[in-house]
């Protein structure tokens, strides 16, 4: 930053350091999007990612109009930024309808949230404060989600399917993982001239439930029925 006739002017970034920024964005990304991806929830590895490279990028951007419009005109280099930060609202919020609840998705939305800060950080140069908020933020994803998991009870049940074939077992696994539901044991009990009969011995959070998991799951290809125990 330089001073000429009393206002302070922002020098132009070289290329290197926009190289370095952008892969920067790319790394915290991308390291925050992996948590997301591996829990399959909607916004994984590539949404992160883009997230923080596009808050990056307008980050830049505004330093760049700044040093070159700051003598004709009042610009406001966090104006930019500020306007990511609202557009990433739509983002989260899809996010959470998606998963058809109001609880589920909150934190993958917060996450998105805090990665387009972080992005923004990256691209105005703010490095210590970068590295550290994205290992704050995986503290909070992944220490936290363990004490959590301590912390709060696990339900148990099982589910009683009965399915025209056995092909469906494989996407019935998908969904629970999905789903959060934790698949300790399986069992095919019988089988008649009609339908398989399988129990899947669950557990999941107390925040789950089970009732609107049931419905998804009575929709897969194959399946003819679902119940639980009581």
């Amino acid at each position: 930053m330089i001073k000429s006739g009393g206002v302070y002017i922002m020098v132009d970034i070289g290329s290197k350091e926009i190289a370095i920024r952008l892969f920067l964005a790319l790394i915290i990304g991308g390291i925050i999007g992996l948590e997301r991806e591996k829990i399959r929830q909607f916004a994984g590895f590539r949404t992160h990612i883009l997230i923080a490279i596009g808050s990056c990028i307008v980050s830049i951007t505004s330093i760049q109009l700044f040093s070159d419009y700051n003598l004709y005109t009042n610009a406001d280099p966090a104006r930019m930024p500020a306007q990511v930060l609202s557009g990433i609202g739509f983002l989260g919020a899809g996010a959470i309808l998606k998963n058809k609840g109001g609880v589920k998705g909150l934190t993958t939305a917060a996450g998105m949230w805090a990665t387009a800060c972080i992005g923004i950080a990256v691209g105005y140069g703010y490095y210590e404060l970068s590295i550290l908020g994205g290992l704050f933020v995986m503290i909070a994803l992944f220490v936290l989600r363990i004490i959590n998991t301590f912390l709060f009870s696990q339900e148990k049940n099982v589910l009683i399917l009965k399915l025209s074939n056995l092909d469906s077992i494989p996407f019935l696994y998908d969904k629970f993982e999905k789903s959060q539901l934790i698949v300790r044991n399986m069992e095919i009990e019988c089988r008649n001239e009609e339908y398989w009969k399988v129990n899947f011995f669950v557990s999941y959070g107390k925040r789950i439930h089970l009732h609107d998991v049931m419905k998804e799951i009575n929709m897969i290809e194959g399946v003819i029925n679902v119940d639980y125990l009581d």
